[in-house]
């Protein structure tokens, strides 16, 4: 059965979550209604809402107008199996040590010992390693264990499919590992993703608003990942930068190259030292340290 997207950007968060409102009370009721800041400085957000019928028109006219945002754009979803699709497609991911396949790559995990396979399912919840953010904390990673750093502690804020947690405790026996998520979906796939790759009872899953949990608060981080949104990672700045240990460092991402200097700039000020930065295209990795 195909499904049907009406799409619209407008300035400003409230009138964003304002349209949004509305549009959960249309006729047919949308199955889920969207809404995202694009990360592009323009101070855009846009609104998207998914429809199992085709949605009104006139009605979606009359909120653009009401609203002040762009004339919806109307597209037929076909009826694909996304996790199939991406499966078919995600090849595996090297970076550094580090090799991130699926389950229907497995006959290609490389049997060096020097190597460390971690593997991830193509699920709702983010980091499968393809993107160039988490291939740019991966191979942040990978350096920094090159050049002798063993954290004892380790935090990813924001961990989704946990990729970069599961990573520090693949490396790090004795570590001391949490990855932390503010939606419990993606919690639960960290938990279903530790198991796959047997390292239940090294890496601890909770759910949490960036470090607004007691474990956390309560921890002074050798490393901290967060591989998040220039917005968050702004906010989050006194609070990552309050709970790592002395010399210890932040790797962040999530961020465009044109966002880099903003975030620097915002860890500068919280107290930390910016010890590299790596560009992937258009995406940027960030490492920190607390001197």
């Amino acid at each position: 059965m195909p499904t049907y997207s009406a799409l619209t950007t407008l300035p400003g968060e409230a009138a964003a979550q304002s349209l949004a409102s509305a549009m959960e009370r249309m006729a047919p009721e949308p199955t889920g209604v969207g809404v995202f800041e694009i990360e592009d400085g323009s101070g855009l957000w846009e609104v998207g809402g998914y429809f199992l019928e085709p949605p009104d028109d006139i009605i979606l006219e009359v909120l653009a107008t009401a609203f002040g945002a762009k004339p919806f754009a109307l597209s037929e979803l076909p009826d694909i199996d996304w996790v199939a699709k991406v499966r078919r497609e995600l090849a595996p991911v090297e970076a550094g040590r580090f090799f991130v396949y699926g389950s229907h790559d497995a006959d290609k995990v490389p049997q060096d010992p020097d190597r460390v396979p971690l593997q991830i399912e193509a699920t709702v919840a983010f980091g499968t390693g393809h993107h160039g953010t988490t291939l740019g904390c991966l191979l942040a990673f990978d350096r920094l264990l090159t050049a002798g750093m063993r954290p004892a502690t380790v935090a990813d804020i924001g961990c989704g499919t946990a990729v970069l947690a599961m990573a520090a405790a693949a490396t790090l026996p004795e570590a001391r590992v949490i990855a932390s998520d503010i939606d419990a979906v993606a919690v639960e796939v960290a938990v279903a993703n530790v198991a796959i790759n047997g390292l239940e009872g090294r890496v601890r899953c909770l759910e949490a608003a960036g470090l607004d949990h007691g474990e956390l608060l309560d921890t002074r981080f050798d490393l901290i990942f967060a591989n998040i949104l220039k917005g968050p990672l702004i906010d989050l700045a006194p609070a990552i930068a309050g709970q790592l240990a002395p010399g210890g460092r932040a790797i962040l991402s999530g961020l465009l190259v044109v966002q880099a200097e903003a975030v620097t700039a915002a860890y500068l000020e919280a107290g930390l030292t910016l010890e590299s930065r790596l560009d992937l295209g258009e995406w940027t990795c960030l490492v920190l340290v607390l001197r």
